[in-house]
């Protein structure tokens, strides 16, 4: 039987071609957009998980008695952790990105400026399962290294990069490393990563921080560490969390503070959406994705349920022929189940093979590679079957239910569905998703543009940054006067400041313990961000100055160690409790010893407009990180070719490398830009989908009533009126949709929008902008079918069968 279910439905797809296509097309798009979504979704989802001992880590949270979770911790901590606690196998620090500097190769010229290196646990590749592709990867003695495949290769070309070494120069001196394993690669879907991994015992040597007291692995003043316990088989980790709370708080002033160990899979996204400890995704985004993802399957089977609803009436003869012979209700359910089944598990098909022909484009999209090995999963296949196999239920039901109004006096007579209550709320149900996606894309847009074009406090125009050296090699102080002096003999350079840390980019650390003269019990909880900057930073970014004065040469030149002075932002004043910017000025704040406050800037948005103003202090220095350069923009590739000629002059075997400030900025924002990109691409997909149905709903009421419309053309009416007779349902059907969605999509919007400290807000015309053009497109769809149906000869409709 089976058998015959197949023939038939075969047959009946070949002979009705357009309505098939077009139930192909629609299942596709649909099943594209989901096999798109749900890819990215278990990429997010899964993040971390390929650890054998994803079980047993945990990253150590500090929890602080104003709630907030603080993950950059002192690594003495570490030791007195294991130490402490036998129910810990050990406790790895991981420093992250804070050796990037010049790796030179011994005995040849290559140079290559690396920001991508970090300092690890000697034992951190026993701990977690990165691939190793060649080496024991153990880092438990100094100036040892790990690199990646891609680092070797780039290194070391086609020789073998184990027991090969490197010379690195960074904010810790000039070191020789010696490489102990080589890594695959970093996979995808790792919260960790770097390029190159060093030895964090590399530290505990003074002479190998070059001042950097900070850096002592073994310190606990600085945070500047993640931490990661690997607990014993079997231990309760919750239970093993309040052990070391209660530990912690023995200590003065650590009265208030919690631990908590935090399972490494979700440092990714989190617990909940209510999770208060940090986290690397945003778990709210990841489940509007899979939402967005069942809802655009879900229009695209709303249409082929009107589609099927709108061939009915052309397989009537076929209906009325099984009821006659005796078939019953559910033998007609299940011949529709098997072509439903027939055309998913096609269309199915169909869109995974599209989505890997397209997998660079779906990669562009989300901003990030997804992981197709989700395909290849058993939730993946579970949940396939699963959807075909309800689909396929539903719409033999809703067939059957359609087609099963007989006149039982004669069962020759078959009478059309009379209530499209059903067919028109299935409608309703596509346009409401529709227009709140196109919602939801405009006031993401309108987010993003308010972001983007604030004023930010300073100004970023006409800026090149150019980044500092990391082997000056001697006389190092006259070579950065040399250089600057040079750039600004330049006739194109207005203006010339150097800082460790930029806008946009990062402060250069954060401290605690900074208070009043007179402590006061809340200050044990504030944290400053600090900016180490020269004396003309603050003029070349123009950021106003609303008391006393910015710094001098001599103060950057004797640093803020030695001149004891320092610049507040407006936020850092009223943390510290001075009642205004003028009376800040030539107080005394304590940070381990008085700093006297010489200016006060006025707030600006040093990072993006996602996060608030932070206190900043301003520390002097004859900084050389990044140099600033006020540029002309006129010829400015000869320019460029200037300022690169006067440092590899300056600075030789220091790759030059620079980069635009207004650009760098704006790359803060690339997670709004990939989610204004992914909701724009589902909103024309929804409506191009929503329309398919409607254009399906469109053809079985032109269907319906030709004979009606082809009586009305006899008679004079002209096809403007015919247009209006057609369209005027399907015009209210997306004027009900508006109704629903516009206060969905402004309660989903409002709740966004609220994670951002500073918000554009809800604009009308946002809405009325969604429900117009859905509506125009709407009105063409259906007045296709419906000029299709006045132009045609009236004859063709009126005369019998």
């Amino acid at each position: 039987m089976w058998k015959n279910y197949l023939k038939i439905a075969f047959r009946s797809l070949r002979k009705r071609r357009l309505f098939s296509f077009v139930n192909v097309v629609g299942l596709v798009l649909g099943l594209v957009t989901f096999l798109a979504l749900f890819a990215f979704v278990a990429t997010e989802w899964t993040y971390n998980d390929f650890h054998i001992n994803k079980d047993r880590l945990y990253r150590v949270v500090v929890v602080e008695g104003n709630g907030e979770g603080e993950i950059y911790l002192p690594p003495g901590y570490a030791t007195i952790l294991q130490d402490q606690f036998a129910d810990l196998e050990s406790v790895d620090r991981l420093a992250g990105f804070i050796g990037g500097g010049l790796v030179a190769i011994p005995g040849t010229d290559l140079a290559f400026k690396e920001n991508e290196v970090s300092y690890v646990e000697g034992r951190f590749f026993e701990d977690f399962s990165f691939p190793i592709l060649r080496g024991t990867a153990d880092l438990k003695t100094s100036q040892t290294a790990v690199i990646t495949e891609e680092m070797a290769s780039k290194f070391f070309g086609e020789e073998d990069a184990l027991g090969k070494s490197f010379t690195l120069s960074n904010q810790f001196g000039k070191l020789d490393f010696t490489v102990t394993g080589v890594l695959e690669g970093i996979p995808d879907r790792s919260d960790i990563g770097s390029n190159i991994f060093l030895s964090i015992h590399t530290l505990e040597n003074p002479d190998n921080r070059s001042g950097n007291g900070w850096a002592d692995p073994n310190g606990l003043e600085s945070g500047f560490v993640n931490l990661f316990a690997l607990t014993k088989n079997g231990v309760d980790a919750e239970n093993l969390s309040k052990q070391i709370t209660e530990f912690i708080r023995k200590n003065p002033g650590s009265e208030d503070l919690s631990i908590i160990l935090q399972p490494l899979p979700e440092i990714h996204l989190g617990a909940s959406i209510s999770d208060p400890l940090p986290s690397n995704g945003s778990l709210s985004t990841i489940l509007v994705f899979a939402a967005m993802a069942f809802l655009i399957l879900g229009i695209a089977y709303v249409n082929y349920l009107n589609l099927s609803s709108a061939s009915i009436l052309t397989r009537i003869k076929e209906i009325k022929m099984r009821k006659v012979l005796g078939a019953k209700s559910w033998q007609l359910a299940e011949q529709f189940m098997v072509e439903t089944i027939l055309l998913m598990g096609v269309s199915t098909g169909i869109g995974l093979l599209f989505l890997y022909l397209v997998q660079n484009l779906a990669t562009t999209i989300f901003g990030k590679g997804i992981w197709f090995g989700a395909f290849q999963t058993p939730v993946f296949w579970l949940l396939i079957l699963g959807l075909i196999g309800i689909c396929a239920l539903i719409s033999g039901l809703y067939v059957v239910a359609l087609s099963g109004k007989f006149d039982h006096k004669s069962q020759i007579k078959f009478k059309a569905p009379e209530s499209e209550i059903l067919k028109k709320g299935l409608v309703v149900f596509q346009f409401v998703i529709s227009i709140g996606i196109i919602v939801c894309t405009l006031v993401i847009r309108d987010q993003l543009n308010f972001m983007q074009n604030q004023d930010l406090g300073m100004n970023l125009d006409q800026k090149i940054i150019v980044e500092g050296p990391n082997d000056v090699g001697e006389n190092k102080k006259n070579k950065m006067a040399n250089f600057k002096q040079s750039l600004l003999s330049q006739s194109f350079v207005k203006g010339l400041g150097a800082s460790n840390a930029l806008p946009g980019v990062s402060y250069n650390f954060s401290a605690g313990g900074i208070t009043p003269m007179v402590p006061r019990p809340e200050d044990k909880d504030k944290n400053y961000a600090m900016m180490i900057m020269d004396d003309q930073f603050i003029p070349t970014y123009k950021i106003e100055l609303l008391a006393g004065r910015n710094f001098t040469k001599t103060d950057a030149e004797q640093g803020w160690g030695a001149a004891k002075k320092l610049i507040l932002n407006e936020s850092s004043v009223r943390e510290l409790g001075l009642e205004s910017p003028a009376d800040a000025i030539g107080k005394n704040i304590l940070w381990g010893d008085p700093y006297e406050v010489v200016g006060v800037v006025k707030d600006y948005h040093h990072l993006s407009l996602r996060e608030k103003i932070s206190p900043m202090i301003f520390l002097p220095s004859q900084a050389d990180g990044y140099f600033s350069l006020v540029v002309n923009p006129d010829q400015m590739a000869s320019n460029l070719a200037s300022i690169q000629d006067i440092y590899e002059d300056i600075f030789p075997g220091n790759p030059f490398t620079y980069f635009f400030m207004d650009e760098k900025f704006a790359s803060q924002y690339q997670s709004e830009q990939q989610l204004s990109k992914a909701f724009t691409i589902a909103g024309i997909l929804a409506i191009l989908i929503s329309c398919l149905g409607l254009f399906g709903l469109a053809a079985y009421t032109v269907q319906q009533r030709s004979k009606e419309i082809g009586i009305r053309k006899v008679l004079g009416a002209s096809s403007a009126s015919l247009l209006s007779l057609v369209s005027k349902d399907f015009i209210i059907i997306v004027g009900i949709a508006m109704l629903f969605a516009f206060p969905l999509a402004w309660y989903a919007m409002q709740s966004w929008q609220e994670e951002f400290p500073y918000q554009a807000g809800l604009s009308i015309l946002s809405f009325l902008a969604a429900g117009g053009l859905t509506l125009l497109i709407a009105v063409l769809t259906v007045g296709s079918q419906a000029l299709k149906a006045a132009w045609s000869n009236p004859v063709d409709s009126i005369k019998d069968e």
